[in-house]
């Protein structure tokens, strides 16, 4: 013999509390939406049917003082009402709802409520919920039934038969959380959860010395549909729709709207640049709020504006406060960011005072679309400037010349800058977010040359010295290389701009990985030994060049100084302070080296000081007459 499972009501409801609802305040959205898919139900089979729904707090006990005072909630609906054997059927049977396909198991798309432990929710605020219920079949008995929060519930017939059709709904709430109960909390939550619903819902509220009032919280219409008599008239309209939604006032919206999949709403363009990820929007199911903070709607690279939508196709998860990330939404996530591809394109060529505010506070996520659409790669390369060695330009005019040369990180970029300024040659900064990504989609595009800066791009736009100055330094540029060799640091002479530098420090990016690799393989075991020899090359050259510039004083007095430690010293000093021009930081051990070779130059200035002072003494002592 099979037995059923028991379920522990108490210890079902501290699940859906602690992980699957985000609080107590969804007690109301699932009651509105249970009594909106009932007024729905009653509609399908009679549409003139009335479509109101009434919320009141009987009694409110915010400030309870009495164990007797209690705090009692009201929900009447006009929708299609229960009979007995429903009640007890889906009432009381967890998961059990009339909402779903009974052949398909799956949920009707008229209805938002699909899982059937909506009424449950309730008991997170509620001691008691007490139903009242008329049915709209012929000649129903209205019934009433009264669950507790122990498990327990009563179903009876109601003896009075001019009970309408539809259904009343009473919480009495749990000591301790009348506060959820109170008028001002229905009030807001009543608003935040069913502003846009199609139906007539009203809220009655407390009116100071008066009798309480009732007040429509629902819009015949959703914001973004209502007709205006201008587009400027519109557009204030939804800027202050924005503004009380999201609390910020946007740049510009921009209409969205996918009818074969039920889709419709507004994205509004953010006054401020945020970070990538941070893209959250309201999401409306049947025009009732999922979740105002709801992931994955939009795109990732769609994080510049808020969105709000409704939805009649979308899947919400079993909390509903979530979508699921089904096929379906990854069509309309795929189809909103195709008509928000368009609007950027047709707007933002556009030389307007909005087309540059957009540009310049979400260039960020420019870059990032850019990354994966060519149409919005395009556009990039006309509209978005680039830092250069130039100044600011648009990728289509560095690339004037034929040919776009970058640099991937801005410790590159800076390394050369100043140089490669002063020598003509125009580098682009690459170092920020999606930019080198960028330059790399660029590079398959056909008609555009991008390539990565080379150490021989900048040694190529440098001064040479004269045969004559080249052999006159040559012993001590000999010199020098045996001293960096430790470094791996390569030692040429040349002629630039500004003289002010004594001396660049130029990187082989290629080298290094060529370096790196050969150190893994002479590392490695003899099976991957033989592995690596495959990838690795001949790396005879020094991953590293400093330059020295001749047209420098310093520079010159270190190739004039004669070899010792001195020379040593000053070598030692313009190869740091070459690493720390190029916006590397300097090790220990460096910092100590650059230490001690200051302590060297410093001694021996000193040294000539105090030499010269003798001289001077002798001399003097010398002309004093006995």
């Amino acid at each position: 013999m099979s037995d059923r499972f028991q379920v522990d009501l108490a210890g079902m409801v501290d699940l859906l509390s602690r992980h699957l609802y985000s609080g107590p305040q969804v007690y109301l959205r699932e009651l509105i939406q249970n009594a909106v898919d009932a007024v729905t139900a009653r509609r399908v089979g009679d549409p003139d049917a009335p479509a109101t729904i009434r919320i009141r707090v009987i009694s409110d006990g915010g400030n309870v003082e009495s164990s007797h005072a209690l705090t009692v909630l009201e929900i009447v609906d006009s929708g299609i009402g229960l009979t007995a054997d429903e009640a007890t059927e889906l009432l009381a049977t967890i998961g059990r709802s009339s909402k779903r396909d009974p052949e398909l198991g799956m949920g009707r798309t008229e209805f938002i409520g699909q899982f059937g432990i909506g009424l449950l929710a309730a008991f997170m605020v509620a001691e008691r919920i007490e139903v009242q219920s008329r049915s709209a079949q012929p000649d129903a008995v209205p019934i009433a039934w009264v669950g507790h929060a122990d498990g327990t519930f009563d179903v009876s017939e109601v003896t009075d038969r001019e009970v309408p059709v539809g259904t009343i709904v009473r919480l009495t709430a749990r000591q301790g959380l009348e506060h959820w109960l109170s008028g001002e909390t229905v009030l807001g939550l009543a608003r935040e959860y069913g502003s846009l619903l199609p139906f007539d819902l009203a809220v009655q509220v407390p009116v100071a010395g008066e009798r309480p009032i009732w007040r429509r919280i629902t819009e015949p219409e959703l914001p973004w549909q209502v007709e205006h008599q201008s587009s400027s008239d519109r557009n204030r309209a939804l800027a202050a729709y924005c503004e009380k939604t999201f609390g910020f006032t946007p740049l510009g919206h921009i209409d969205l709207n996918l009818p074969l999949a039920g889709v419709t709403g507004v994205a509004f363009v953010l006054p401020q640049a945020v970070s990538p990820g941070s893209g959250q929007h309201r999401v409306y199911m049947k025009r009732m709020l999922l979740g105002p903070r709801v992931d994955r709607v939009l795109p990732e690279w769609a994080f510049f504006v808020r969105a709000v939508i409704d939805s009649d196709t979308l899947s919400p998860t079993a909390s509903r406060e979530q979508l699921h990330d089904d096929e379906i939404l990854m069509t309309v996530r795929d189809a909103l960011g195709t008509q928000l591809k368009a609007w950027a394109t047709s707007t933002l060529r556009e030389s307007t005072p909005f087309a540059r505010a957009v540009i310049e506070t979400h260039h960020l996520a420019l870059r990032a679309l850019a990354v994966t659409d060519l149409d919005m790669l395009d556009l990039v390369t006309e509209v978005l400037p680039f830092e250069t060695t130039d100044g600011p330009l648009m990728l289509a005019q560095a690339a004037a010349d034929g040919e776009i040369v970058y640099t991937t990180t801005t410790e590159a970029y800076r390394r050369v800058a100043t140089v490669a300024r002063a020598q003509g040659l125009v580098v682009v900064n690459a170092g920020y977010v999606y930019d080198a990504d960028i330059m790399a989609q660029l590079g398959k595009r056909r008609g555009w040359k991008v390539r990565e800066l080379e150490s021989s791009d900048l040694v190529q736009v440098l001064g040479v010295p004269g045969i004559s100055r080249e052999m006159e330094v040559a012993g001590q540029v000999a010199h020098a290389r045996d001293l960096l060799e430790s470094d791996d640091c390569d030692v040429i002479v040349r002629t630039f701009s500004p003289s002010s530098v004594p001396a660049i420090l130029l990187r082989d990016s290629e080298g290094e990985h060529r370096r790196d690799l050969n150190r893994e393989r002479d590392a490695a075991p003899d099976l991957w030994s033989g592995l690596l020899d495959s990838f690795a090359e001949d790396t005879a050259s020094r991953t590293r060049t400093l330059v020295l510039n001749d047209d420098a004083p310093v520079a010159r007095k270190l190739l004039a100084a004669p070899r010792g430690e001195v020379f040593e010293a000053g070598l030692r000093s313009l190869y740091l302070s070459a690493v720390m021009l190029a916006g590397e930081g300097l090790r220990a051990s460096e910092s100590a080296a650059l230490g001690d070779a200051l302590g060297v130059l410093l001694d021996t200035s000193l040294r000539s000081v105090d030499s010269a002072s003798d001289t001077i003494g002798a001399s003097d002592s010398d002309s004093i007459p006995e």
